[in-house]
């Protein structure tokens, strides 16, 4: 929202959707739950394996702090990253090596006027029950 605004303010080009997506997996890689919260808008829709049902920007930061809470070291390593329009296509893998885990993600994100609105993320959730 705030990059929105600033370029919005200044008549700067709004991001491309890739920077926009690069951008959140820079401050996922700093465990930067905030700055991650602010790329997303106000009403994204997101979705993944391991969600019940949709959620929110409200999750975003509370999900992100707890992640990096319970994987101090976690890092998402890109292998690919794909954008056509207003859709990025990322294929990942989060890493916490104190954890021992290495988790592929494919995830589909569109990103509308410098913010991202949508987030559909699927991975192999172990057999693990969806969180509420």
């Amino acid at each position: 929202m705030i990059l929105a605004l600033a370029l919005a303010l200044t008549g700067a080009p709004e991001p491309a959707p890739l920077a926009v997506v690069a951008a959140m997996f820079d401050a996922f890689n700093r465990h930067d739950a905030a700055a991650m919260a602010k790329l997303y808008a106000a009403d994204v829709r997101l979705t993944s394996s391991d969600f019940c049902h949709p959620r929110g920007r409200a999750d975003v930061e509370r999900t992100y702090r707890a992640l990096f809470a319970e994987f101090p070291d976690i890092r998402d390593e890109v292998a690919q990253m794909v954008a056509e329009g207003d859709r990025v296509a990322v294929r990942f893998t989060a890493v916490s090596r104190k954890a021992g885990m290495r988790l592929p993600i494919q995830t589909m994100l569109r990103v509308r006027a410098g913010l991202i609105v949508e987030d559909d993320t699927l991975f192999d959730t172990g057999g693990r029950p969806c969180q509420p």
